[in-house]
């Protein structure tokens, strides 16, 4: 793996920094003892030109030396089965790299030094840089090592994050397609059936089921895939839907909607209310011999979607709760999937007869540009 390119200019700009402030630190300290802090030898001719050529040579010189140590930390990594390995390369590598390095120095030092009209000796010069400073530059060898292994656990952490938030993504979305797919022919099979009862009985009803569900598998084609749309587009299907139950069912069906405008834009998952519809209308108001009221509230209230069915008929029987059918079932587990904790579906007996479930979901919108935002 390269280094990103920001690390390198990072590590260039600290460098030279320090070798300006080192540069600086030397002049003074030159003036103030009247001592060079290169030789701890009386010296009053320290020219800053100088010692920024040197400390730049020292620092940013050193940092030509980043790639092999980068590749050594990689190579020769501080884990749980190698770092036996990595102490015995590491310590000789630190020793031979710094060593290297402080031998060029000195070599430039002495360059300079007799341009300055200087009469350094060659193997003086050389041994005062390396045994001065080897405890400065040892200590970046393994500075750059840490730094290195920082960068790569780092990198291995986020890219074991995307994975798993994709394989995640994948999951959830295999499972939603799946809930989707064994909700659209539960439905379909349900009308299909009310249409063969009435195809001898009331051919003009059965015609009109037809049409009405041409309707409805033509708005069903749309969703294919599509886990989550705006509520006004979910109560068009459900009236489709609803439009076949009415033909079945005539003046013993009754429907309200109570929809806040507010929540018209809000998403929810697809076909989140057919289910719970027909669950109403099967179990709850077909067994009654009298017409009964089914009721679809929707409200916006705060950073929650709270929606509702609502009949007033046979009521819950009992054990309900060990024999949920698809529709139940399948509704759970899509808002699970969906939103998690944030969502609750909950089902119990309507005060004045029948059955109440309401869904709470987290409150999103899509904006203009089609980007989904949560209302906080």
């Amino acid at each position: 793996m390269r280094e990103p390119r920001a690390l390198w200019l990072l590590l260039i700009a600290i460098s030279a920094a320090y070798a300006v402030f080192a540069s600086v630190v030397s002049v003074g300290y030159t003036a103030i003892y009247g001592l060079s802090r290169w030789s701890l030898r009386p010296d009053t001719t320290a020219i800053f030109p100088y010692l920024i050529l040197m400390n730049l040579a020292m620092w940013t010189g050193f940092m030509l030396w980043a790639p092999a140590i980068f590749w050594f930390g990689r190579r020769f990594r501080f884990d749980r089965q190698g770092w036996k390995t990595a102490i015995a390369v590491h310590l000789p590598a630190s020793l031979l790299i710094t060593a290297t390095h402080l031998a060029l120095i000195g070599a430039l030092r002495f360059y300079l030094q007799t341009m300055r009209g200087g009469s350094p000796v060659l193997t003086t010069t050389i041994g005062d840089s390396f045994f001065r400073t080897l405890d400065q530059f040892m200590m970046v060898y393994w500075a750059l090592v840490g730094l290195q292994h920082a960068v790569d656990n780092y990198r291995q952490a986020r890219a074991r994050e995307v994975r798993s938030a994709r394989l995640e993504t994948r999951l959830m979305e295999s499972q939603l397609q799946a809930l989707q797919q064994q909700l659209q022919p539960h439905f379909l099979f349900n009308t299909l059936h009310a249409i063969s009862t009435l195809v001898h009985r009331d051919p003009d009803k059965a015609d009109l089921m037809i049409e009405r569900l041409s309707d409805l598998l033509r708005i069903t084609l749309r969703k294919v895939a599509v886990q989550e749309v705006e509520l006004a587009e979910e109560l068009e299907y459900l009236r489709t839907y609803l439009d076949i139950e009415q033909v079945h069912f005539g003046n013993r069906l009754r429907i309200e909607y109570r929809i806040d405008v507010a929540a018209m834009d809000a998403l929810v998952p697809t076909l989140i209310l057919q289910p719970l519809v027909e669950n109403a209308i099967r179990h709850g108001l077909e067994p009654m011999l009298r017409p009964g009221t089914l009721t679809i509230e929707a409200q916006a209230d705060g950073d929650t979607l709270w929606l509702r069915v609502r009949d007033d008929g046979a009521g819950l029987p009992k054990n309900w709760q060990r024999r949920e059918g698809v529709g139940l079932t399948n509704t759970r587990s899509r808002i699970d999937r969906l939103y998690g904790e944030q969502a609750a579906l909950t089902v119990r007996e309507n005060p004045g007869g029948g059955v109440l479930v309401d869904i709470y979901i987290p409150l999103r919108r899509v904006t203009s540009k089609r980007e989904i935002v949560a209302v906080a």
